[in-house]
């Protein structure tokens, strides 16, 4: 065990770091001393309300400063942040506030309206609005809070063993999971993360990827070395690239769906990007072409992760080394990489018996940063934690060298563009549509998504609907994420012996021709 809570790392970072810059946002540069100053000020605010160690913070923000400093303010203060991915629906919000008992809600201008639908179907005991934008008669400005408490060290004691981190994952049953991390499993893979991927003292890491999720590989890393990140609020090519240019950004991180878009910027070269010198990939498999193009333009960077909300940021990584190495056994760039240094990693049957090389089985995990287990859900924690093992739900295989290889899913899920999506969300918001009469979910290759969330639909007996208008009914009541990119209609969806929908024998079609399931 590490033996260390969140805040005592933070202030160790502001101590060692002070006049360095640690975080960018447009004009704005932020030290460390001022950063830290402001997230411990928050942390003793959000303690002054008379919350605890347990007590669980919400927070939907747009990715912003203000995102970062109630985030890392919460873990300071020994208390829980439960981020919220702003592109899920008001039904998800609301689902994993009550699921996880939050205390406070949190956001910003941008989430404003947002926050007060939230609070039509939810009571909680404090809300925060960073702004003042939308506050209620009961709320605080974050602005408030803060002008109230002193920004210097001091972090409260707590247990590092206690949680401090609950991360909302979809379910196969349509019902978000909260996976809950503690301080030491917390800090255990930002650790790992830090080796991993060879974060320097003066790296200028650009955030491209969601705050609440996407961009924590790094994030935390480039602090612990003193580094700077720089929020970009979002991913837009151009503005990546001037930023990379202008900034000397020598490491991003992103899914393959932005890659591909950096790819297909007309002129690419006349920017000036060698002060790139890491861009990390993940979240989905990346097409092989594709990655090829980009080891082409963008040299020998790359480092794909291969991690689970479960097992925070890392269970695999295809290094540097080996994209390299791919240039004489190019069937690397199918592979995920070998185990990271954090973690021990095989291919095991359901008995988790680990199989020979070569075997197709579950790819099972176990590490200090592997999760505590699912908020409320002792069943499905049962199921995935065995021994201390994490199953993983992905089928794959060991080779004799090491590398690991995904060739399908035990779980029923989609990965489209980097994000999770379970066909059976998608499958339980299209079954609300009055024409609907049966309807199966599944993923297909594509070639700027990865996989693209499909919908096979049988209709009512002399009814019609468009496939816009179904797509459109699915982005309404679940958001763009897991709205269908296309849809089939059909007479009747194939079942197995079983009676249930035989998804793999609608797959086949998609993939046929192709060496494995995922794309």
């Amino acid at each position: 065990m590490f033996g260390r809570p969140f805040g005592s790392m933070l202030d160790a970072c502001a101590a060692s770091f002070p006049r360095e810059v640690a975080l960018v946002e447009g004009d704005r540069r932020y030290t460390y001393a001022e950063m830290f100053s402001r997230i411990r000020a928050t942390g003793r605010a959000l303690r002054s309300l008379g919350l605890h160690p347990g007590d669980r913070v919400a927070v939907v923000m747009t990715d912003c400063c203000d995102l970062i400093t109630v985030m890392y303010a919460t873990l300071w203060a020994g208390l829980t942040i439960v981020p919220l991915n702003a592109r899920l629906s008001l039904d998800d919000h609301v689902t994993i506030i009550k699921d996880c008992d939050a205390r406070v809600l949190a956001f910003n201008a941008g989430t404003a309206a947002r926050g007060n639908a939230i609070l039509e179907r939810v009571s909680l005991d404090f809300v925060i609005s960073a702004g003042g934008q939308g506050l209620p008669a009961n709320g605080y400005a974050l602005e408030d809070l803060v002008e109230r408490e002193q920004g210097g060290p001091g972090y409260p004691e707590v247990e590092p063993g206690n949680e401090c981190w609950i991360q909302y994952t979809g379910g196969t049953t349509g019902v978000p999971k909260g996976v809950i991390h503690t301080h030491n499993s917390i800090l255990a893979a930002q650790y790992g993360v830090a080796f991993e991927l060879g974060i320097e003292p003066d790296e200028r890491h650009a955030l491209v990827a969601p705050l609440t999720h996407g961009a924590l590989p790094f994030f935390l890393g480039v602090w612990l070395r003193g580094g700077t990140n720089i929020i970009l609020g979002g991913f837009d090519p151009i503005q990546l690239l001037d930023t990379i240019q202008r900034e000397r950004v020598t490491s991003t991180m992103m899914v393959p769906t932005m890659i591909y878009k950096l790819l297909d910027v007309p002129n690419l070269r006349r920017w000036d990007l060698s002060s790139l010198r890491t861009i990390g990939y993940g979240a989905a498999p990346i097409g092989k072409e594709r990655l090829e193009q980009a080891l082409e333009v963008f040299g020998p960077i790359f480092i794909q992760i291969y991690g689970h909300s479960e097992a925070l940021s890392q269970t695999t990584l295809l290094a540097k080394r080996d994209h390299v190495r791919a240039a004489e056994h190019p069937q690397l760039l199918t592979s995920c990489g070998r185990a990271a240094v954090l973690s021990e990693v095989r291919v095991a049957d359901d008995q988790l018996n680990t199989l020979p090389d070569g075997e197709i089985g579950e790819i099972v995990v176990r590490g200090q940063h592997v999760m505590r287990g699912y908020e409320k859900k002792p069943k499905e924690t049962a199921e995935v934690l065995c021994n201390g093992w994490l199953r993983t739900g992905d089928l794959g295989r060991r080779d004799e060298d090491g590398y690991f290889y995904i060739v399908d899913r035990k779980k029923d899920m989609i990965i489209s563009g980097g994000f999770n999506v379970y066909p059976k969300e998608v499958e339980n918001a299209l079954f609300q549509h009055p024409m609907v009469s049966d309807v199966c979910v599944i993923g297909v290759p594509d070639e700027k998504w990865g996989e693209a969330v499909k919908a096979v639909v049988v209709r009512l007996p002399g009814r019609k609907v468009s496939e816009q208008e179904l797509i459109d009914h699915v982005k309404k009541l679940k958001g763009s994420v897991l709205a269908p990119k296309s849809i089939d209609f059909v007479d009747a969806i194939p079942l197995t012996m079983a009676a249930k929908h035989d998804k793999k024998a609608l797959r086949a079609k998609y993939w046929a021709g192709r060496e494995r399931a995922v794309n």
